[in-house]
């Protein structure tokens, strides 16, 4: 049996964890094992029906009885409160050991808390407050990543019915999938818990997939130490884990210091031992400005070559640090998204094709030139669906997959842009925005749709939204035209034939419409979005631009600059804000106008008089196609038309006001 580890190096190896996080009391260095090999000992249950009771659980001190489910858990392990929410269960207490996290919840978990948050238990490492334990009144003691002393233990267990670790690893050394399965079993959710560590596991493999470079690569994880020398992370330490779990490897000398130990030691001089493929440092500012002036460290390549990351495990700057440290099954995610790019970047590595890796039964890894992340495992085809934008909104809707929520403007929105799907959308739920996490978890998605940018952060927190389902971004470009927004998301949903029947589907409607025209490319076609926000010039890169363009029909030379050419003369692209004095700007062959949509009767209300105000303005009426007769007043609802079916509003409108006739061919409706 492997010993206890002492207070005193518990107390440096927390150095190493945690080096710029604030402590409000000492604390303990949790470790796992590997990230992604099963393991051999366990903390053994009965075997029982899920959610069966009594359930028995074997673990170093002996044997732990649960009579019925667990109604008041107490959480005094480093990290045992991640696996507890994760399985639905929101812990009555929770023990404090780093950082300046509410309620000892760290924000990949905290979607997980419904109703009372935990009580925060302040108790410095190796000296439990019983009497504080006892007032929480627990019914369950969960303390598998606790390091508990057997004396600890019995006098816990005179409380309530205690789980400690087992005894096949170091104090701290259980891991991640063990913890996870035991405490799962423990509150009698064992199928949830197996399925949680089956979709972490699919994630090391999705990786080591997407990146087979890391395999064999050097690794070192280390931190400034006393007097001048240098910790760094041993095999059983679980950043360390993590790492090797994604092929990388500790180098042979480095190893063979650290020993069986969590960690090793080396003298400033011996930093050479640190020139490695990859080198990740976690530190705090000030640390991090000595270790750069460091002469030695200057002189590694591993410096000089910039293959050097920098963590921050306060979690202050990105969560990445934390997330690592941690290694528990809801904050994994975090270290994937976050830390693997930042070794493939380090490496120059690319990802390989999608097609190579797996994400286990029921998922794909999905990459696309215009998803905003990393390649993300998703459900094959998804059924519940929160969806953020409203292209993804109306494919979700036409594919007749459930749409479980969205923004509440969108709801308000829906029924007059798209009131064919105005019975759907009457019993989607409302998460807010930004949406309410606490909600979305409610909800249970196996899948949410957002729209990257700034948007993405308005929209959801990404990060946290992470722990709750697959989080898929769009690139924000997708608005530019309904056909890069459809072709995405189409593929998202794993329909992509939909996206084909669209485009075959618009594409003969703009045949028609061009053959009605006789010759498109004769009128010059302005765009103009006049509001109590301003008035704007819609160029050929935007959404109603884009179908000008399919359709062949000319733009005013004011109108017709992308890019550089538009950002040289005007200042910006896209979205050209003009006053009213240069209204000439305005000005075509035929001018087609709206302003700000919107549900809202006071804000409909404003707007529609600032637009009788700008039509009375004799800037205006001096214009050649309102003089025609040839500027027309359109829905901004469609106009702005980021999807297919706002898209053919479009075409019809161009119908109407152009041509004599109207387009043959339906619309897929998606009914």
């Amino acid at each position: 049996m492997k010993v206890r580890l002492q207070l005193g190096l518990i107390l440096s190896l927390i150095l190493l964890l945690v080096a710029c996080a604030p402590a409000a009391a000492p604390t303990a260095d949790p470790s796992t094992a590997s990230a992604s090999e099963p393991t051999g000992g366990t903390s053994t249950a009965a075997p029982a029906a899920q959610g069966a009771f009594p359930v028995t659980i074997e673990h170093k001190f002996g044997v732990t009885t649960i009579p019925a489910e667990p109604k008041r858990v107490l959480s005094l392990g480093f990290n045992d409160q991640d696996p507890i929410l994760a399985m639905g269960v929101v812990p009555v207490g929770v023990r404090y050991w780093f950082g300046d996290q509410p309620n000892g919840v760290w924000p990949w978990a905290t979607p997980f808390i419904q109703g009372d948050p935990p009580v925060l238990l302040t108790m410095p490492y190796g000296e439990l407050n019983y009497e504080a334990i006892a007032a929480l009144k627990p019914d369950l003691i969960i303390g598998v990543s606790a390091g508990f002393t057997e004396q600890e233990y019995a006098t816990l267990s005179e409380i309530a019915p205690t789980i400690a670790q087992s005894d096949d690893y170091v104090d701290f050394g259980v891991p991640w999938q063990e913890q996870t399965l035991v405490i799962g079993r423990a509150l009698g959710k064992e199928a949830l818990a197996q399925e949680k560590v089956a979709e972490m596991e699919a994630r090391f493999a999705s990786v080591r997939a997407q990146y087979p470079g890391f395999a064999g690569k050097t690794a070192v994880i280390a931190a400034p130490a006393p007097d001048g020398q240098f910790y760094f992370s041993g095999e059983q330490h679980e950043r360390m884990r993590f790492l090797t779990s994604l092929g990388f490897v500790l180098p042979p000398e480095l190893a063979e210091i650290a020993g069986d130990a969590f960690y090793g030691t080396i003298s400033g001089e011996r930093l050479d031992l640190f020139d490695v493929d990859v080198l990740i440092w976690t530190v705090n500012a000030e640390e991090r400005q000595a270790i750069e002036a460091n002469p030695v460290y200057q002189s590694l390549e591993v410096a000089q070559e910039g293959r050097v990351i920098w963590l921050d495990s306060s979690g202050k700057h990105d969560l990445a640090g934390p997330a690592l440290v941690f290694s528990s099954v809801l904050s994994l995610p975090i270290a994937f998204e976050q830390l693997t790019p930042r070794l493939a970047d380090a490496l120059g590595l690319e990802p390989v094709s999608a097609a190579v890796s797996t994400c286990g039964v029921g998922s794909r890894l999905f990459d696309h030139e215009l998803l905003a992340t990393d390649p993300i495992c998703i459900p094959e085809n998804p059924e519940r669906i929160i969806a953020l934008d409203v292209a993804s909104v109306e494919l979700t809707l036409m594919t007749n997959k459930t749409l479980l929520a969205t923004s509440g403007w969108l709801l308000r929105e829906l029924p007059v842009m798209l009131p064919q799907f105005a019975d759907k959308v009457a019993t989607v739920e409302d998460v807010g925005y930004p949406a309410n996490l606490e909600k979305v978890l409610a909800l249970k998605p196996d899948l949410i749709l957002a729209v990257g940018g700034t948007s993405a952060g308005e929209t959801i927190d990404v990060d946290q939204a992470l722990g709750i389902a697959p989080v898929v971004i769009a690139d924000p470009v997708i608005y530019n035209d309904w056909k890069l927004g459809a072709q995405f998301w189409t593929e998202v949903l794993n329909v992509p034939d939909l996206y084909t029947e669209m485009k075959a589907n618009y594409d003969a409607r703009v045949a028609e419409l061009r053959a009605a025209l006789g010759d498109p490319g004769a009128l010059k076609v302005s765009v103009v979005a006049a509001s109590t926000y301003g008035i704007s010039l819609w160029m050929p890169d935007t959404p109603p631009g884009a179908i000008l363009a399919d359709v062949g029909f000319s733009r005013p030379e004011a109108q017709s600059l992308v890019g550089d050419a538009a950002q040289a003369r005007y200042g910006s692209t896209q979205y050209i804000l003009i006053s009213e004095e240069r209204l000439e700007l305005a000005d075509g062959d035929v001018i087609f106008y709206f302003t700000y949509a919107s549900a809202d009767a006071e804000t409909a209300a404003k707007e529609a008089a600032f637009i009788k105000s700008l039509q009375e303005k004799p800037l205006w009426q001096a214009l050649n196609a309102v003089k025609n007769g040839q500027a027309f007043f359109v829905p901004g609802y469609w106009w702005r038309s980021q999807t297919y079916l706002l898209a053919n509003k479009v075409i019809d409108d161009l119908f109407t006001y152009l041509t004599d006739t109207s387009a043959v061919t339906p619309v897929l409706d998606g009914q």
